[in-house]
């Protein structure tokens, strides 16, 4: 499969995807609720067998990027940053973690990690950052506090959020199928613009309410859809923006009129934002 670098979200260039996260967006808090104790539980699964190495920087080595996840409990994560492996540990948009040194969003590394055998079978659902499966999130937590030291806390504030909801009409979406012979590329989730075609594929709504938040509205988009597993569909737009600025995302009035097509609205209110604060980290030690 082919994913793009972390830091300049690109369109896949034969699949109707694109990246589900974003590096930048700002959380307006207006008033701060609560520091909570520590993030990370004492008690957490580990993998079998893990690696993390720094990507190979000489001249003409090629890169992919992103999460693979692998019936047999194998998980790779390629060419990711440290912050980039918080998002995907503690399946956080990237606007809602914060604090930390320069070179934890900059640094780039490659993951492989097997789980044990009596932890099968696994959820193979995964996007760009995202891992469905909580038992390999928690392994990779862990695994981040073996290998980095990362100590975090969590801080949960009132802010301007976006309520993703139902908005009375038909919802024409259709439950993703789950193949007879899973395979890492069939559990690849994504949502997204091809050419003058939108989809949504193997994704559940809050992976759909954290790609609208990071990429257009940056803002938190909390879903209160009350839909539940991963859904499929595709819509053609009849809108032409040749001056849009940005057209490898799409415009901002296409997604709109996708979400309402697809029997959903936003709303803007307050609420409850969760952030994830990054209190102290290291590079990793050697494998």
């Amino acid at each position: 499969m082919t994913k793009h670098a972390d830091h300049s979200p690109r369109k896949f260039s034969s699949v109707l995807s694109v990246l589900m996260l974003v590096f930048t967006g700002r959380i307006a808090p207006i008033q701060a609720l609560q520091s909570q104790p520590p993030a990370l539980p004492r008690d957490l699964p580990r993998f079998e067998v893990a690696t993390i190495k720094p990507i190979d920087m000489r001249p003409g080595v090629s890169h992919v990027n992103g999460a693979d996840v692998y019936p047999d409990g194998r998980v790779l994560i390629s060419t990711v940053s440290l912050k980039s492996l918080i998002v995907t540990a503690f399946d956080l948009p990237f606007l809602q973690v914060s604090g930390g040194e320069e070179w934890m969003g900059k640094e780039e590394y490659d993951v492989v990690a097997k789980a044990p055998e009596d932890s099968k079978p696994y959820d193979l659902r995964h996007t760009w950052l995202r891992i469905q499966d909580p038992r390999l999130r928690q392994m990779l937590q862990a695994l981040l506090i073996d290998r980095f030291q990362l100590k975090v806390h969590r801080e949960t504030r009132i802010g301007r959020v976006y309520l993703l909801v139902k908005s009375g009409k038909d919802i024409p979406l259709k439950p993703t199928e789950a193949p007879s012979a899973p395979r890492a590329s069939q559990g690849f989730g994504s949502i997204g613009n091809a050419g003058d075609t939108w989809a949504i594929h193997n994704s559940t709504m809050p992976q759909l309410a954290n790609f609208v938040g990071d990429f257009y509205l940056h803002s938190p988009v909390l879903d209160q859809t009350g839909l539940s597993g991963s859904y499929d569909f595709k819509w053609k737009t009849l809108l032409a923006n040749p001056d849009e600025p940005d057209p490898l995302l799409g415009s901002k009035d296409e997604l709109m009129q996708f979400i309402q097509v697809m029997g959903l609205k936003l709303t803007p209110s307050t609420g409850p934002i969760e952030t994830l604060v990054i209190d102290h980290a290291e590079r990793p030690s050697e494998n």
